[in-house]
């Protein structure tokens, strides 16, 4: 390894707001990195918020972009090792935000008036997208350019995972300046992670993304569609890529491909094996 992730943060969130005391309570896991990249993991915890209750969802419609209340189990996990794997990696840390509180208390990539219904969710999601907004902010500020990989989990196809950027959209900004070979080519992300044996979706790269899994609030909301955001990139992991024995080489072959991606479109500097 590299060096040690120091500059790891891990933030307990009560209900006077974050404090500067990590434990096995602790509600979000934050890391303000130096690369354009952050990783987010919305929906992996299990833990409960306190002195919320559950949410209901009455009248809320339901389906992809509706009221839901089931975790995406090992992404919390999962994601965590991908930002240690990047930082053993590359020359420079990513920035992450990661929930570890259940989802039937708050959900992060949905707009707050479906993803929450207590005073203490309300606020646990409003630091979580503060967070996002502060560091895509820094990151176009610093960089011009950056990556956010939202981290997720789904039942259709245990060994495939799903690409969402709604068709493009996410990443136009790269494929203005790019060309589409950068969402669809061999050297694009899930180009890369293809080419290192992941069953992914759409392929041919060039496919239609799947129905339902075509990226959600957080990569809406970031995108580079938008005159304030970046590449945002969402993964939706089968059962078979969040297995406790698998994660650390999903982990590690996610970082190498980030790396690849970074080095193509994000003008990062090719790591030397000295700074390794």
């Amino acid at each position: 390894m590299r060096r040690v992730l120091q500059s790891l943060i891990l933030l307990v969130v009560g209900l006077a707001g974050p404090g500067s005391v990590a434990d096995e309570t602790e509600l979000l896991i934050i890391q303000h990195g130096d690369l354009p990249i952050i990783i987010s993991a919305p929906h992996g915890g299990a833990l409960d918020l306190p002195d919320a209750t559950p949410r209901q969802g009455h009248g809320k419609e339901t389906g992809p972009a509706g009221f839901r209340t089931t975790r995406d189990t090992g992404t919390e996990e999962l994601a965590l090792l991908v930002v240690k794997a990047i930082d053993e990696k590359m020359e420079g840390a990513p920035s992450c935000v990661i929930s570890r509180v259940h989802r039937k208390y708050v959900d992060f990539n949905r707009p707050p008036e479906i993803g929450t219904e207590h005073a203490e969710a309300k606020e646990i999601h409003d630091l979580y997208h503060q967070t996002l907004r502060d560091t895509v902010n820094e990151i176009r500020k610093k960089h011009g350019h950056g990556l956010l990989l939202d981290i997720h989990g789904q039942g259709l196809s245990a060994s495939t995972v799903y690409r969402g950027t709604s068709n493009g959209l996410t990443v136009q900004g790269l494929t203005k300046r790019r060309g589409m070979e950068a969402l669809t080519g061999q050297g694009s992300l899930t180009g890369l992670l293809r080419s290192s044996g992941w069953h992914v979706h759409p392929d041919p790269l060039d496919g239609k993304e799947q129905e339902g899994y075509t990226g959600g609030y957080i990569v809406r909301t970031y995108g580079s569609h938008r005159a304030d955001g970046i590449e945002c990139i969402q993964l939706e992991f089968g059962s078979d890529y969040r297995t406790k024995q698998n994660r650390v080489r999903v982990a590690e072959e996610l970082a190498q491909a980030i790396e690849e991606y970074s080095q193509a479109y994000l003008q990062i500097p090719k790591t030397t094996e000295a700074a390794r």
